[in-house]
């Protein structure tokens, strides 16, 4: 009997980068004569001092990233596969016990038969599909549903495919009533809820539902999608303590995206073949990201490793499962952690992020000494205020007009995008900036009428700057957000753009880094921040711009800012703690960006 091994459903994915390359020889003594070498997919060959990032690293990084949901959809597939060769085993056993002396074309046949009741009726996912595209437009008559899907999902293939493959799961896992279903279903559903009996809910549901299908002579329905998610959910944690999966973190080479390790068998996932599979999910953009990060990760590898501070793969990998142990029982895990609370592409980029930073970390303790009594290092006490300002809970209240190089209602990369975003983005600023200056002039004639004792009436009185700034906010800003359902339960306000209005209320920086769109991933690429501008830079009543953002150039309003409502007690260990992991990311972010200037660098 073969091992049965649980791979999750398709998750919110993003980026892991490669493994580490071995430091190379000097750029000079790279020989353009290796075709392979001094050609490349994605441009120019992206070297760092000597050291080439393959196109496969890139690619890996791409199938981590916005390729996610392909890597998790064949990561589900090995499940399936594997468990119904279980299945065949089971009953291919029962029928030699059954039909003892039969032939074999007898057998196989009755072993076929058997088998047919885990296979998936396609038109039920036919039927399916078309159920929710009708729902879609019905609810959204002015959306497209294919961008829609590619929003979502990053390909609508993908989304349909899943579709299917989460149908045959069920199929396989919960056929017909829960008298029929595998013991591997009724126990770990057992296991997960002891308190409640859901499979005792599940067969009264389903015999109502039966019911009413023979009545009506009509399909029977689907289980509802919250009872469904619950139950799939019990069936892979059973099954998922049974095998191993390996990715970059674990240094398997770039070649493969994954290796499934069910201890008696293995399956390994090509990183080529998800990259084909996923390539209409990746934007020229998304490309590039993965270049920069990838370069600005071996720029302070091999910094960090000439300094004698990098930790080694055995350490780094004990560290991320150690890490992974803790956290497992957490909604706020590694993935979520990753993904959700820093913005990054994947787990594994993260992961790969948090090995150069922990490294760069072993090295800077003086930095990081804290006395007795809360007495600072110079960089700490030089960063104390920007971490009161994150942490101590400031406020700031900013409109931001975007000038986009994204085109947020087609979800697709604008041509010539960001040169014509800049460009728009500057004519604007001069526009504020003449207005401005008119305002300044009509105040001064203003005043100077008033020291005259003179009546003040200009023939074209102008509007004062916000109501102004509005008109302009709202006849340029890119800042999307969808229609409002034509029909159903209408969705919260909270989260709309605005424009880029976003609220009436003050904003702390990470309320206002989520406005904004930005995240900690983002700002690490580009070793700035929007949102930090907005709290430590501008000065308040004032406009700024335009910044280089994720998405286009801003201009910013800054319209007020208060201080620190919760600043840190640093005699406490917690805050102490805070201020020095604050201090280490941002100074390695500056480091990593340092180290890439420095270097030779290519493709980039």
């Amino acid at each position: 009997m073969k091992n049965r091994l649980l791979l999750t459903l398709p998750l919110l994915g993003l980026v892991g980068p490669a493994a580490f390359s071995e430091p190379a020889a000097p750029a000079a003594a790279f020989q353009a004569d290796d075709a392979a070498e001094a050609t490349s997919e994605f441009g120019e060959p992206v070297f760092v001092n000597g050291v080439r990032i393959s196109d496969m690293a890139i690619k890996r990084f791409l199938v981590y990233g916005p390729g996610r949901n392909g890597l998790d959809a064949r990561k589900l597939q090995i499940l399936m596969d594997h468990e119904r060769e279980i299945r065949v085993d089971e009953v291919r056993e029962a029928v030699a016990a059954e039909m003892a002396g039969a032939s074999d074309e007898d057998m196989a046949a009755e072993v076929a038969k058997r088998m047919q009741r885990f296979d998936l009726d396609t038109r039920f996912v036919d039927r399916r599909l078309a159920a929710e595209k009708a729902n879609f437009q019905e609810r959204f008559p002015t959306l497209d549903h294919e961008v829609e899907l590619r929003r979502a999902y990053g390909s609508g293939g993908w989304y349909r495919d899943q579709v299917r493959q989460t149908m045959e799961f069920d199929q396989l896992f919960f056929p017909d009533h829960p008298d029929s279903w595998p013991m591997l279903s009724v126990e770990a559903i057992q296991g997960g809820s002891p308190q409640v009996d859901l499979i005792a809910d599940y067969a009264r549901e389903y015999d109502r539902r039966l019911a009413v299908a023979e009545e009506t002579g009509e399909p029977i329905v689907a289980e509802q999608e919250m009872m469904m998610s619950l139950l799939r959910e019990f069936v892979m944690q059973a099954l998922w303590s049974l095998a191993e999966v390996k990715t970059a973190t674990q240094g398997i080479p770039e070649e493969l995206a994954m290796v499934i390790d069910g201890g008696d068998w293995n399956a390994e996932i090509k990183t080529q073949e998800v990259f084909d599979e996923m390539r209409v999910a990746f934007s020229e953009q998304d490309i590039e990201d993965a270049k920069l990060c990838l370069a600005l990760f071996e720029a302070a590898r091999q910094k960090l490793a000439a300094e004698g501070v990098l930790s080694s793969d055995e350490d780094f990998q004990a560290m991320v499962a150690s890490i992974r142990d803790q956290m497992a029982n957490s909604m706020f895990n590694m993935d979520f952690l990753a993904l959700q609370g820093h913005g990054f592409p994947s787990a594994e980029a993260y992961e790969q992020h948090l090995r150069l930073v922990d490294s760069f970390k072993s090295g800077r303790t003086e930095a990081l000494e804290i006395g007795d009594n809360g007495e600072l290092s110079p960089e700490l006490e030089a960063h104390l205020p920007i971490a009161n300002g994150i942490m101590g809970l400031a406020k700031a209240r900013a409109e931001i007009l975007l000038v986009s190089a994204f085109d947020f209602p087609s979800y697709s990369w604008k041509e010539n995008g960001w040169e014509n975003a800049y460009e728009r983005a500057t004519a604007l600023r001069g526009q504020v900036d003449e207005y401005l200056a008119a305002l300044a002039t009509e105040a001064e004639a203003r005043a100077a009428a008033v020291a005259n004792g003179e009546n003040f009436a200009p023939e074209n009185e102008l509007l004062p700057f916000d109501r102004w700034w509005t008109d302009l906010l709202r006849q340029n800003s890119d800042y999307w957000d969808p229609p409002l359902p034509a029909t159903g339960k209408q969705p919260p306000a909270i989260g709309l753009k605005n424009f880029g209005a976003f609220n009436e209320e003050p904003m702390t920086r990470n309320d206002m880094k989520r406005a904004i769109g930005e995240s900690e991933y983002e700002h690490f690429l580009a070793n700035g921040a929007l949102v930090d501008a907005i709290f430590f830079d501008m000065e308040p009543g004032t406009v700024a711009g335009p910044y280089r953002g994720p998405k286009g150039f801003y201009l910013v309003y800054l319209k007020g800012r208060t201080r620190p409502t919760n600043p840190l007690n640093l005699r406490t260990e917690r805050h102490q703690q805070m201020i020095q992991e604050d201090w280490v990311r941002k100074a390695f972010q500056a480091y990593a960006h340092e180290a890439l200037a420095s270097s030779e660098t290519s493709g980039l």
